[in-house]
């Protein structure tokens, strides 16, 4: 499981606006919102342009999505591992030397 977030989405969509509709500039935004790091909302940023269609990159469904394959892809080859192996166990047991 993943860490907590830190900041709320709520607080994130509030940040992006700020950049995005205000033509605010990253820096300010932060240090007025508390935000540890101005690149963390400029990832943010990036995000919500490719969500909204600004940015040709993965918006944020098409990388769950990506992640959820992923997952499946690694629980199928530990599928595909144990029954190699359990292959192999069973046909020793039927040729012993």
């Amino acid at each position: 499981m993943g860490r907590p977030k830190k900041y709320s989405d709520e607080f994130r969509r509030r940040a992006v606006d700020e950049v995005l509709e205000r033509d605010r500039k990253i820096p300010e935004v932060a240090g007025q919102l508390g935000i540890t790091s101005p690149e963390t909302l400029r990832r943010w940023v990036r995000q919500a342009e490719a969500d909204r269609g600004l940015r040709e990159a993965p918006t944020s469904e098409e990388l769950a999505e990506i992640k959820k394959l992923r997952k499946e892809v690694a629980d199928q080859q530990r599928t595909i591992e144990i029954l190699k192996a359990a292959t192999a166990f069973f046909v020793r047991e039927q040729n012993p030397r």
